[in-house]
């Protein structure tokens, strides 16, 4: 089957994660040593940390399906902010070995929920020293059709522009920035189709980083 991906991704981005549940593993790290015939374990170069800003991740369809589409992949150490400690610690060793960091949400009010801010307030700081150079990924999904985020369309202005914030942290912080990844229509009636092809998409994205 032939799927318009306008519908539904704004641009392949990169992400990957591994939970259950809520709170079920709030810390998941998938770099797994391989050796082949007693050599040297073998590691990927780079590394991909998730952080999931998900309210109510059990209930989860379309991030759901991003994480279990990438979980397991080496390199990639996922966390979920709403259930791990909150505390600097939880994340300076995992950030400062990863070479992407991702920013994985719901698009909530036009924005990111609320424990993102949170940890951008209360956490950034303490990871700053170990960031600069390092790749900065938002990963979201929306309720709204693709056409709904356009000049004209019904909330105005593109997912892009009310992603402004992040993009400024990544350049105050001296990130690098990427292209968005971005599902639409996770609400709609072709959800389904949409998050399927959303999720295959994502993984390439993922593999692409690591």
């Amino acid at each position: 089957m032939k799927i318009n991906r306008r519908n539904f991704l704004g641009a392949v981005g990169t992400a990957a994660l591994s939970m259950d549940a809520l709170g079920a593993t709030t810390f998941y790290d998938s770099d797994e040593d391989t050796t082949g015939g007693g050599g040297a374990a073998m590691q990927s170069t780079n590394k991909v940390v998730i952080l999931l800003a998900h309210p109510d991740y059990a209930r989860s369809v379309a991030n759901k399906a991003l994480i279990e589409a990438v979980k397991g992949l080496p390199g990639v150490t996922v966390i979920d902010i709403y259930a791990a400690p909150f505390t600097v610690d939880t994340y300076k060793q995992p950030v400062g070995e990863a070479s992407t960091v991702v920013f994985q949400f719901p698009f909530h009010w036009l924005s990111a929920p609320s424990q993102l801010k949170k940890w951008c307030d209360e956490v950034f700081g303490g990871v700053m020293d170990s960031i600069k150079g390092k790749k900065l990924l938002v990963a979201t999904t929306t309720g709204s059709e693709y056409e709904a985020y356009r000049s004209g369309g019904r909330n105005q202005f593109t997912v892009d522009e009310f992603l402004r914030p992040y993009q400024g942290l990544a350049h105050h912080s001296g990130m690098v920035w990427q292209t968005p990844f971005i599902v639409y229509g996770a609400s709609l009636p072709t959800a389904p189709i949409s998050i399927e092809a959303g999720a295959e998409s994502y993984k390439e994205r993922i593999q692409s980083l690591l």
